[in-house]
C-alpha cells in the first residue's frame, strides 16, 4: 500500500530527561543499605559534559541517521517507480483498466487488440451499409465509401495508456486507470468527397429527368404522350444518413433520399394542344392555278407542323424549313419550266426548233406565307388557296438569236446506260427530252426538277425501279437519275457553280463509265434527284446565255448532255477520286414481305454492295493559277442482298 508522507513511521521516541543521573549519581549511593565505607576522597569538581552536536541522540551510533534518510527516500521513491515496475510486468501490453469499446484489453498486445477489433467488427467491415431505393440495393465496401476503421490507432492508444510523460504524469494516469479506467473508441475516418463520389456513381441508375407531355402529329394522327415526373438523388442528405449509420459500427440499411422533379409541360397543357392540333388537321388544303388543282391531305399537312413547349404550354407552329421545301416541290409541279423557245446549235449557229410559249412560275415566298396562314386556321371543310404565280413570256425570238452569245461548247457530260431495262431507257429518253434545247439566262439558277416537271405518263414517263429509302422499288420515272447525273457532269466540266447536288446512297455501276470525263471511268460523279425532295441546281455565271442539248444514242447506249455558250476564261481539272472508309457488304440478306405477290414468290430486288466514301476535287484555274477548289463528296452505304417475298393469297 502507499504510505503517507506525514506518518510517524521511523521518528525517535521521547526519553525521560534525568535517567542517567538517577541511575548512577551520589543520591542513589547514599540510599543504599550497605555499611558506611571508608571516607571517600573529596570528589573532584564535577566535569561539564561534552556538548553534543545538534541532531545527535545520546546512546546511538553515528550511522543511524543515514539509515533513516535512506529508508525515507525509498518510501518516497517507491510510488514513483510503480509505473516502471508495471511496464516490466506488462511489457508491450495494455495496462489494467483499459477498455476498447467496452471490452477489457489488459495484458493484450497491439496485434491482439487489432485482431480482436477485426473479429468484433467483421460484419461491419464486410458490409457497412446497404443502400436501397425502389427495390434496388447497393452494398458498397467500406473503402468505396471513402471510409476505414482505424484499428491501428485504437490499439496504439490502448498500449500507450499510462505510459505518457514523466513519472508523476504516469502515476496520475495509473491512478485514473485504477479509479475509473480508460475507454477507447476506434476512430472511423471518412473522406466525404469520396462518399459523395460513390453516390454520384450510382445516381444514373436512380435519377430520371422529368419527361414533358408531348404531342406527335405523324400521319395526321394526333398522338399525345403524358408527362412523367423525374427523380433526383439528394447526395448531401443521403451522405449524412450514411455517416450516421457508419458511426454505429454495425451493418445498417440506409434508404437513399430523392426528390421528385415536376415536368415543365403538364398533362393539362397536352390536352389543350391535342384539341388545337386536331382542329388544324380535320380538313385538307386545295391549291389552284387556273383549272389545275393540287390537294395536300391532312397527313401531308401534319408534316409541316411542329409542336414546341413554350412557358409550360405546347404550341403548334409551322415548321418553316419543311414548308419552304414543300413549296419548292410544289413549284416543280406548278411551274412550266422555261417559256423560251427550244434551240439547236449546229455548225456554229443556233436555230429555233420549237417556238416559245407563255408559262407560269410560282412566287414561292408568297405561296409559303399564304399556306402558313391556312395551316393555322382550323376549318371543318376544305381550305382553298389560289396560288400566286407570275406569267412568263418568251424573250428570245429569231431576231435576237445572234445576241445570245451561244458560239461554242462550254461543258459536256456523258454516261452509259448499257444493260438497262426497257422501262429505264424509256424514262431516260423522256427526261432527256425535257432538257433538250433549253435556254438558261445569264445569272439564272437552273433547277433540274423544275425543268423536268411532273414525272407522269403525260410527260412520257413509265413506272420503273428506283432507289426509295433503303431499297429499290417501283416508282414513276425510275432511271431518270441517269439524266440528272449527266447534266451534273456537264455543269461540272463547264466550271459552273453547283448550288445543290445529292449523291446516291448506294453504289450503282452504271455511273462508273465516263464518270471522270476526260480522266476516264470512275466513281463519285453522280447526282440523284427526287421530285419535291432532292434537286440538282447550278448557276449560269458565264455572262451569256447557255443552251443545253441532250442526245440519247440508243445503239451505243450512251447519254450525252452538252452546254453551249461562250466559254469563260478558265480551265477545269479533276483530282481524285479518293476512296476511304470502305465497308464490306452485309452477309445476311434482307427479306421484304409483299402482300401483292402470291405466297411463296421470292424475287431479288437488290444486289449486295460494299460501302465507301469517295471525294472528288474540282480545281478551277485561270491563266494557270488556281482560283477555286471544291470538294464533291459521295458516301455509299453498304447494302445487303434484298429479296421481295410474296405473302398474298
Amino acid at each position: 500500500m502507499l504510505i503517507p508522507l506525514h506518518s510517524t513511521y521511523g521518528q525517535p521516541s521521547p526519553m525521560p530527561i534525568d535517567d542517567y543521573f538517577q541511575e548512577y549519581g551520589p543520591i542513589q549511593r547514599r540510599r543504599a543499605a550497605q555499611p558506611p565505607q571508608a571516607p571517600e576522597p573529596e570528589p573532584e569538581p564535577p566535569q561539564r559534559p561534552p556538548r553534543r552536536r545538534p541532531g545527535r541522540r545520546p546512546g546511538r551510533r553515528r550511522g543511524g541517521g543515514w539509515l533513516f534518510v535512506g529508508v525515507l527516500a525509498l518510501l518516497l521513491a517507491a510510488p514513483l517507480a510503480l509505473p516502471y515496475a508495471l511496464n516490466l510486468v506488462y511489457r508491450d501490453q495494455a495496462l489494467p483498466g483499459v477498455t476498447v469499446q467496452g471490452q477489457p484489453v489488459a495484458g493484450m498486445r497491439s496485434d491482439e487488440i487489432r485482431a480482436s477489433l477485426g473479429a468484433r467488427y467483421a460484419a461491419f467491415l464486410n458490409q457497412p451499409v446497404a443502400l436501397s431505393y425502389a427495390g434496388q440495393v447497393w452494398r458498397p465496401a467500406l473503402a468505396e465509401l471513402g471510409a476505414y476503421l482505424d484499428t491501428d490507432a485504437a490499439a496504439q492508444a490502448a498500449i500507450s495508456a499510462g505510459r505518457h510523460g514523466d513519472p508523476v504524469t504516469r502515476l496520475r494516469e495509473l491512478y485514473a486507470l485504477y479509479r475509473q479506467g480508460l475507454e477507447i473508441a476506434p476512430r472511423l475516418v471518412v473522406d466525404q468527397q469520396a462518399l459523395q463520389n460513390y453516390l454520384l456513381s450510382i445516381a444514373p441508375r436512380i435519377e430520371r429527368a422529368p419527361e414533358n407531355a408531348a404531342l406527335s402529329l405523324a400521319a395526321a394522327r394526333v398522338v399525345g404522350t403524358p408527362s412523367t415526373p423525374g427523380t433526383q438523388l439528394l447526395v448531401d442528405a443521403t451522405a449524412n444518413d450514411v455517416l450516421l449509420a457508419l458511426r454505429e459500427l454495425q451493418p445498417r440499411e440506409v434508404a437513399i433520399r430523392t426528390r421528385a422533379l415536376d415536368p415543365a409541360v403538364s398533362d393539362a397543357a397536352l390536352v389543350a394542344a391535342q384539341a388545337h392540333a386536331a382542329g388544324l388537321l380535320q380538313s385538307p388544303i386545295e391549291m389552284r392555278r387556273g383549272e389545275q388543282a393540287w390537294i395536300w391531305a391532312p397527313d401531308r399537312l401534319a408534316e409541316l407542323l411542329r409542336v414546341e413547349p413554350v412557358d409550360g404550354r405546347l404550341e403548334v407552329r409551322i415548321d418553316r424549313e419543311r414548308l419552304t421545301r414543300a413549296v419548292e416541290g410544289l413549284a416543280q409541279l406548278v411551274d412550266t419550266g422555261t417559256a423560251e423557245p427550244r434551240l439547236r446549235f449546229a455548225d456554229g449557229a443556233v436555230r429555233i426548233v420549237e417556238e416559245g410559249k407563255p408559262g407560269w412560275r410560282l412566287r414561292q415566298e408568297d405561296a409559303a406565307e399564304s399556306l402558313a396562314n391556312l395551316l393555322l386556321s382550323a376549318s371543318p371543310t376544305t381550305r382553298t388557296l389560289t396560288l400566286p404565280v407570275d406569267e412568263l413570256q418568251p424573250r428570245i425570238t429569231a431576231e435576237n438569236l445572234d445576241t445570245l452569245g451561244i458560239v461554242e461548247l462550254v461543258g459536256e457530260g456523258r454516261s452509259s446506260f448499257a444493260g438497262s431495262a426497257a422501262y429505264r431507257i424509256t424514262n431516260i429518253k423522256a427526261g432527256a427530252a425535257r432538257m433538250d434545247g433549253v435556254l438558261i439566262a445569264p445569272g439564272e439558277e437552273f433547277s433540274f426538277n423544275r425543268q423536268l416537271g411532273e414525272v407522269n405518263a403525260a410527260n412520257g414517263f413509265v413506272e420503273g425501279y428506283a432507289i426509295i429509302g433503303n431499297r429499290t422499288q417501283l416508282e414513276w420515272g425510275g432511271g431518270v437519275c441517269q439524266d440528272s447525273t449527266t447534266v451534273f457532269r456537264a455543269a461540272f466540266w463547264a466550271g459552273l457553280p453547283i448550288t445543290e447536288r445529292h449523291a446516291h446512297a448506294f453504289y450503282i455501276s452504271w455511273y462508273d463509265r465516263f464518270g471522270l470525263g476526260p480522266n476516264g471511268d470512275g466513281q463519285g460523279m453522280d447526282a440523284s434527284i427526287y421530285t419535291g425532295v432532292a434537286d440538282l441546281k447550278f448557276v449560269n455565271d458565264t455572262g451569256n446565255w447557255l443552251l443545253m442539248q441532250a442526245e440519247v444514242d440508243e445503239a451505243a447506249q450512251i447519254l450525252t448532255v452538252r452546254l453551249y455558250g461562250t466559254r469563260p476564261d478558265r480551265e477545269v481539272r479533276l483530282e481524285g477520286p479518293f476512296v476511304s472508309n470502305e465497308v464490306r457488304a452485309p452477309s445476311e440478306p434482307v427479306y421484304v414481305d409483299d402482300p401483292t405477290l402470291p405466297r411463296g414468290t421470292v424475287r431479288q430486288s437488290d444486289t449486295a454492295r460494299s460501302g465507301r466514301d469517295i471525294t472528288v476535287y474540282r480545281v478551277i484555274l485561270q491563266d494557270g493559277v488556281e482560283i477555286g477548289r471544291e470538294a464533291f463528296v459521295t458516301r455509299f452505304r453498304a447494302w445487303p442482298n434484298i429479296f421481295v417475298r410474296g405473302t398474298g393469297s
